[in-house]
């Protein structure tokens, strides 16, 4: 293995990293541009409070839905979607964990110096119109997953041609995002109003416990149709969809009000509060109290 690799490999109920960090490895020779690539699959909650970074970072979702908080705003992802930061841009994840999911991440430096992954500077500038033009979301696809995977081969890689192998995946991974491809719709459009409709209810009413098949009647599709759906328009499943916007308006109550966590149980429609604690945990990683106290808010 490349000695500048470090691959932590944990128990299936907590997560899978691997990480290469510049500061840590050492600066790749002929591509010290790039500053910091990874892959994460956390199975719980994971936390990650508010940061920034020298360079511009990029995050592609593989699996799963990502939340992210900037400048008093939210940013939903979801698979195929990549959140980035500018350089010095302060930003958490949403509500301060990320939920189980799937994702790649990277930071390269501004393209800003002379010889940027050894181009000329007409692309240079390129790349850096380029950056600054970019909406805080794009959709990419999933496309990149497979780049991400060449640019983590070739730092793992022994061979005397690596730097050349590591910058090649790095500029197709960094074009392959600023020039995403036209994606053809993966759910039919006479579909995509009535889940954005659905998806709408569920944010505005937690306290509302559909079944599947109630969902499915909404939409006005056979019960088997719409999991399949749903689940490709969310990237999760109609009940883990629930929980978790559950969740998240709990979230917001339990640092918006002083309302104690049985009354904020009991009006997100859960059995008990013991239901609801175990609920919350598995989501966020912590107990109600210990996530309002976490966020500086008063503990009842």
């Amino acid at each position: 293995m490349n000695p500048y690799i470090k691959v932590s490999g944990m128990t299936e109920k907590q997560q899978i990293r691997w990480t290469f960090d510049c500061n840590r490895d050492g600066i790749i020779d002929g591509v010290s541009e790039l500053l910091v690539v990874g892959f994460d699959e956390p199975r719980t909650a994971l936390p990650l409070p508010y940061h920034e970074h020298n360079g511009f970072e990029f995050v592609l979702v593989e699996r799963g839905r990502v939340g992210w908080e900037l400048g008093g705003s939210l940013y939903e992802t979801g698979a195929g979607d990549v959140f980035h930061t500018a350089p010095g841009e302060l930003h958490r994840a949403g509500y301060n964990a990320i939920e189980p999911s799937r994702f790649w991440w990277l930071i390269v430096t501004p393209p800003e110096k002379d010889h940027w992954l050894r181009l000329p500077p007409k692309e240079i500038k390129q790349f850096s119109r380029a950056f600054a033009a970019l909406p805080r979301v794009v959709h990419t696809g999933l496309d990149p997953v497979v780049s991400f995977g060449e640019l983590r081969r070739s730092l793992m890689s022994a061979t005397l041609l690596q730097s050349t192998m590591i910058r090649n995946a790095l500029l197709g991974l960094l074009l392959q995002i600023v020039h995403p491809k036209q994606l053809a719709a993966g759910i039919a459009d006479d579909l995509r109003q009535p889940l954005s409709a659905l998806i709408q209810r569920i944010e505005a009413e937690p306290e509302w416990r559909p079944s599947v098949d109630e969902m499915a009647a909404c939409i006005r599709i056979s019960p088997s149709h719409f999991f399949r759906c749903f689940q490709d328009y969310t990237g999760f499943s109609p009940m883990a969809y629930l929980e978790r916007s559950r969740v998240k308006k709990a979230c917001e109550r339990l640092v918006g009000t002083d309302d104690s966590v049985t009354v904020i149980s009991g009006e997100l429609g859960y059995a008990s509060s013991q239901h609801f604690a175990t609920a919350f945990k598995r989501l966020t990683g912590m107990t109600p109290l210990q996530w309002r106290k976490s966020q500086g808010a008063t503990t009842r």
